[in-house]
């Protein structure tokens, strides 16, 4: 943990994150004794997004309201708790509040984005086990990683050099590196943020080892080592949703055992998985976050088995399940059947086999059509309606020479027939016909998962082309031929809204004398610390893109002159700043930048585009290190 003096020292500096405006009002109000829920309700109402964060939260599926909540009531406020509506109104504000800032690297809406996906898996893991409040697991899994964004505020500079540093393998280095350069973690500055907020031990436990949940000595059955192990594995999936496509199905695989300490089995995580995704866009639109879009965890689980799995052996034998209300049927079937090698269960009525067929899933189903309570035929409707039963091949016996009640018995779903008493020599004939039958389905069913597997490769590069075409190599950015596309797609946007829209042309000062003195190895470095610089300070709506070169064009959706400007000064600042290292080389540039917006005069894409490249030209020819904007 960290130590009580550090931290006062730490919250002394002023730049811990903390909330601010009506959440610090309302956070203020949960504190008192006394408080009224009417009071609550009105000190929220000022906020209509807090109102209606706090409304899809009482709405989701972790609180089974049978129905929808349209208004902040004491009843919806009863039913979610005092202590959870503080905790969720203190990690909503400091979302709002905490969207940009200093440090090169640290990309925040990323940060944030993948806090709302770990808190929705926290949240969703946690119901499924019962281990402690949703809307409290949502707020710890949205707050795990705050430390991060302290550390960030706190020392800038030296940070972003770690992230730097730790690169591809930031999370399994960066809490040393953290350690070395600073004398304490993001785990146990977040854990000490949260404590000071009044959030329980608990939950600031399971903050400070849900990275390396083998640390904490809590029993993994313990409310505690279950609430870490919950709060490790959505932090894990949470992971997962911004990893390559290709990677994630392998990936998926390993998070299986962190399950199973859970108690939940495979087919559960994909399903959790899958509402996590839908629930993560819900809420990243609810808090104004980018969400991007990702492949169902579904999808993952058929590719990673079928990608991983050998191929499956034809049945040699079956498991066969016998439905007769006679004793001596049942007897003689199960002794030809076994003495064939064949697994064989009985059951004495329709009821009863229904039951056993959908426990122990048969291959092959052999029923009589006339039994009491519930027949043949009800048996047959009954499993065809399931997508087990549909698989499973059914020979009826009937002692009668019924060919109406046969004619039915098919047309409900049977396949083959067998008249009593059976004959040795006509049911092997039966048998051996159902596993042709049998064996065929499987291999069919072995084709389509090849089919299936082979599509989501087919996806997966198509994906990857797509990007990459989109997607400058270098730097990660948007490149020309995207920008334009969203130039238009925003052009057409602002025209039908009637709502300003900027563009900003950014090109690094003296760059060719870089390339020139240090090398094209450097510049290639100086193009992506100023892209990430770009990044950090773009906006949620902003679509920042390497344009060509050493120039990058920044499309600043609703957002008028004076404020584009004032977005440009303060990218121009920051890349002054900040020292750009290569190849161990402090490199101290600065970039000019022309910002041009959308009024009459520019009546076209090219000419918004053309009119920011003038500007920017002028900036250079005034001296450079400046911004201007198109007259």
């Amino acid at each position: 943990m960290l130590d009580p003096d550090q931290f006062i020292e730490l919250k002394a500096s002023g730049n811990l994150p903390s909330p601010e405006g009506s959440a610090l009002k309302v956070l203020e109000l949960c504190q008192r004794d006394n408080v009224t829920l009417p009071e609550l309700i009105h000190a929220m109402q000022i906020d209509p997004a807090m109102v209606g964060r706090i409304l899809k939260l009482a709405n989701s599926a972790s609180f089974g309201r049978p129905r929808p909540a349209a208004a902040l009531t004491p009843d919806v406020l009863m039913s979610i708790g005092i202590q959870s509506v503080r905790q969720m109104i203190l990690a909503f504000s400091l979302v709002s509040a905490n969207r940009q800032g200093q440090c090169p690297g640290f990309d925040y809406e990323v940060f944030w984005s993948r806090s709302a996906a770990t808190g929705v898996a926290t949240q969703l893991l946690g119901a499924a086990t019962r281990v402690a409040p949703p809307a409290e697991l949502f707020t710890v899994g949205l707050l795990a990683n705050v430390g991060r964004l302290a550390l960030a505020a706190l020392y800038p500079l030296r940070y972003g050099e770690l992230l730097a540093e730790a690169g591809s393998q930031r999370a399994a280095s960066l809490t040393g590196l953290e350690a070395h350069a600073f004398g304490h973690t993001h785990l146990e500055v977040a854990s000490a943020m949260m404590i000071d907020w009044g959030l329980p031990r608990l939950f600031t436990d399971a903050v400070l080892y849900h990275e390396k949940p083998d640390l904490a000595a809590f029993d993994e059955d313990s409310r505690r080592g279950r609430l870490v192990n919950c709060l490790h594995l959505g932090s894990a999936m949470a992971d997962l949703c911004f990893q390559p496509l290709a990677e994630r199905a392998a990936e998926f695989a390993k998070l299986r055992p962190l399950a199973d300490k859970l108690g939940i089995a495979d087919g559960d995580l994909a399903r959790l998985g899958d509402q996590m995704l839908r629930e993560w866009a819900e809420w990243s639109a609810l808090l104004e976050i980018e969400v991007r879009e990702v492949a169902p965890f579904s999808t993952l689980e058929v590719f990673s088995e079928s990608a991983t799995a050998p191929p499956a052996e034809m049945p040699k034998t079956l498991t066969v399940l016998v439905v007769d209300d006679d004793p001596t049927v049942c007897l003689l079937l199960q002794k030809l059947l076994s003495a064939a090698g064949h697994t064989v269960h009985v059951a004495h009525d329709g009821r009863d086999g229904l039951a056993q067929a959908l426990h122990h899933q048969p291959q092959l189903l052999i029923t009589d059509l006339l039994m009491p309570h519930h027949d043949g035929l009800q048996l047959i409707k009954g499993l065809r309606q399931t997508e087990l039963g549909r698989s499973i091949y059914i020979i009826v016996i009937s002692s009668i020479d019924d060919d109406q009640r046969i004619t039915e018995a098919f047309d409900s779903g049977a396949d083959d027939h067998l008249v009593k008493p059976v004959d040795a020599k006509a049911l092997q004939a039966r048998l051996k016909a159902g596993t042709r039958v049998i064996r065929e389905q499987q291999l069919l069913r072995q084709e389509q998962e090849e089919l299936r597997r082979r599509l989501l490769e087919l996806s997966v590069a198509n994906q990857h082309a797509q990007e990459a075409s989109l997607t400058d190599v270098l730097t990660g950015l948007y490149n020309r031929r995207h920008a334009m596309k969203r130039l238009a797609q925003e052009w057409a946007e602002a025209e039908r809204g009637h709502r300003p829209l900027c563009a900003l042309m950014l090109d690094i000062d003296y760059f060719k004398a870089v390339n020139d003195s240090c090398g094209h190895d450097v510049g290639d470095t100086v193009l992506r610390q100023v892209a990430d610089i770009l990044r950090a300070f773009s906006r949620a709506p902003d679509v920042p893109c390497r344009f060509g070169g050493e120039e990058f064009l920044l499309l600043a959706p609703d957002t008028a002159l004076k404020g584009a400007l004032q977005l440009a000064e303060r990218i121009r600042s920051a890349v002054e700043k900040t020292a750009l290292v290569a190849t161990g080389i402090p490199l101290h540039l600065t970039v000019s930048i022309g910002v041009a917006e959308k009024i009459s005069s520019c009546a076209t894409v090219d000419q918004l585009v053309k009119a920011a490249d003038e500007a920017l030209y002028r900036a250079k020819q005034n001296g450079r290190n400046r911004v201007e904007a198109a007259p």
